[in-house]
């Protein structure tokens, strides 16, 4: 005996025993089916103002940030190490830049450097 879910021998199981319903009954479902499909609707977040206690406030109705807040977390972080890394990596060139034209300023490097 296998385990193992068979989706097309399932519709046809659920398919046979529908055609044994009476008509009260199958339409008792589908009237059901169309109430579950109309309460599962898609929400976006949207600014509304809403007269909760007489005055008019501003609140959301659906938080903009989604419920798990790992990925803005993760960006945020790598933003700033990006940003970190970049100006790390800028004064360092800026000083090494430095370091040659001081030396150079002050006649510390040998004659061949200034030949290449």
């Amino acid at each position: 005996m296998s385990n193992e879910l068979n989706p097309v021998k399932i519709a046809q199981l659920l398919t046979k025993s529908a055609q044994q319903l009476d008509n009260a009954t199958l339409s008792a479902l589908e009237k059901a089916r169309h109430k579950a499909l109309e309460r599962q609707s898609t929400r976006v977040p949207v600014l509304t103002f809403t007269s909760a206690s007489g005055h008019a406030t501003a609140r959301w109705a659906d938080r903009l940030i989604p419920h798990s807040a790992a990925p803005w977390i993760a960006a945020v972080l790598l933003a700033a190490i990006l940003l970190a890394g970049t100006s790390y990596w800028k004064n360092v060139q800026e000083q090494q830049i430095d370091d040659t034209d001081v030396a150079i300023l002050t006649s510390d490097l040998p004659i061949e450097v200034f030949v290449n």
